[in-house]
């Protein structure tokens, strides 16, 4: 067999997805190395990414990743960076973003300082009034994702290039040196 499977155990599972043996930031350099080489243009990966990072903004959590790719697909996005791009809203994000889209929104419908208070959102009042509260989220959500999906999009698509371009030297560089060293010894 070309590959043994190791057998180990639980703890040392734990510790190797926790703290891997080549370092966090590796995996990291990783993926995003693996993001850029994909084969789509400069676009498609930012509006791909812009379009999750929008949809993050809504409230309807369990509907994130198809929202995602629906709107990536509306607007030819790329629908893997979609869904990468859906990671800005998880449970560290949730709680600012949904204060902030609800102080939008309710500002943005007339609603005094006293109703949008962000202090005052809980469960009792989303029991209370739900329709009042989603409301405010929707109109909130749609202005702060558009802003936030807008600016993704801008700066991902001029960093895409850049670092795209940058990759393409040194693949060319790296190129010229083995053809000159092959050179030399043939």
């Amino acid at each position: 067999m070309l590959f043994r499977r190791r057998n180990r155990n639980i703890w040392a599972s734990v510790q190797a997805f926790v703290w891997p043996k080549k370092g966090v930031m590796r995996g990291w350099i990783y993926l995003l190395l693996r993001i850029l080489r994909i084969r789509s243009s400069d676009y498609s990966l930012s509006a791909g990414f812009a379009a999750g990072v929008a949809v993050s903004f809504t409230p309807l959590i369990g509907l994130h990743f198809l929202l995602g790719i629906a709107l990536a697909w509306l607007i030819r996005g790329n629908m893997i960076m979609s869904m990468i791009g859906t990671a800005v809203g998880n449970p560290w994000t949730f709680p600012f973003i949904w204060a902030l889209i609800y102080a939008v929104g309710g500002s943005v419908l007339g609603r005094s300082p006293g109703e949008t208070d962000v202090s005052a959102l809980s469960y009792e009042l989303l029991l209370n009034s739900p329709g009042e509260v989603m409301v405010s989220m929707f109109t909130g959500g749609l202005i702060m994702g558009g802003v936030f999906g807008l600016v993704t999009f801008l700066l991902g698509y001029v960093f895409a290039g850049r670092i795209r371009l940058k990759l393409l030297s040194i693949k060319r560089n790296r190129l010229k040196k083995m053809v000159i060293k092959r050179a030399q010894h043939g």
